[in-house]
């Protein structure tokens, strides 16, 4: 049952099956031979226990050591591992050595079979990358990954299947200057290049009513906004780090105007302890004036 068996497993190779159970192996051999009677008469189970007995002391297969036994005499693991070929490196020693200086290959050491053309094209745009990181600017995930992958949605698994390169490489976004931004925001620009002031507003009518009066000219209770944000509820303690795409981040002023209602406080603290490194206050007339509002129509 020697070769049946090898055949068995060359055929799970092929379907890339790293394992198999021993009732299908029995089901195959049962099938090639034509019938139980063959089957029987070329040693049935007990030349079926040898074939593996020696197929594992050859290291092509093993027992799984999680499962159970048959039942049977000789016993045989109900479940077995099918030992992968050994690969041969791809990469050249000295082109990886090269490289080392800035990138560890001790996974594409240990597994070989990551060695390919394609992951080698990334690497050495890595490497470029790295070697002048000094003089990079800092960029979206998306331009980056462009930039060294041709895809700018290579880190997304729904994109790109084999994405792994930055993981095997122990890279992290700071070591490529990239940054992963939330979800763009919705905006009004009054026409300035360099946007010093911007309101977020919680609500979609109160954005609207801010950006039209902003569009008259009119003062927005003692401000002149260059910018209104739509922060679409919660929505924009992420979105928010849009906010290094439209303005310089330590020069901007923002004020933010929301419900009065604790997850309206909420969410100006959460941008507050999110975004420390920006100015960001309360627009503290706006809400004076509501509560003048509400003194003025008390509810019965």
């Amino acid at each position: 049952m020697y070769k049946p068996i090898k055949v068995f497993l060359n055929v799970y190779k092929q379907k890339n099956r790293k394992s198999f159970y021993l009732d299908d192996l029995e089901k195959f051999l049962l099938e090639k031979s034509g019938g139980s009677s063959n089957y029987h008469q070329k040693g049935g189970y007990h030349s079926l226990y040898k074939g593996l007995e020696r197929l594992s002391q050859e290291g092509f297969v093993k027992p799984m050591k999680t499962v159970g036994y048959n039942g049977k005499y000789p016993p045989l693991k109900l479940r077995w591992s099918i030992v992968e070929d050994e690969i041969a490196p791809r990469w050249k020693s000295e082109d990886i050595l090269r490289l080392s200086d800035l990138l560890d290959f001790s996974t594409y050491i240990k597994y070989p079979q990551l060695q390919t053309d394609r992951e080698w094209q990334f690497i050495l745009r890595i490497h470029e990358f790295l070697r002048n990181r000094d003089r990079r600017e800092w960029a979206s995930c998306e331009e980056r990954c462009l930039e060294l992958f041709d895809n700018e949605k290579f880190l997304d698994p729904k994109e790109e299947m084999d994405n792994g390169v930055m993981k095997r490489l122990k890279l992290s976004y700071d070591d490529l200057k990239m940054k992963k931004y939330g979800q763009m925001f919705v905006y009004w620009n009054r026409g300035v290049r360099q946007i010093k002031t911007a309101i977020i507003l919680e609500n979609h009518s109160t954005f609207f009513s801010y950006k039209r009066a902003a569009m008259e000219g009119c003062d927005i209770f003692g401000i002149y906004p260059d910018a209104i944000i739509y922060g679409q509820g919660k929505d924009i303690i992420s979105s928010f780090s849009f906010i290094h795409e439209i303005a310089d981040a330590e020069m901007i002023k923002v004020f933010y105007f929301g419900d009065m209602d604790p997850e309206g406080y909420m969410i100006y603290k959460s941008l507050k302890e999110e975004y420390n490194y920006i100015n960001i206050s309360l627009q503290l007339d706006a809400y004076k004036k509501l509560l003048d509002f509400g003194k003025s129509y008390p509810i019965k």
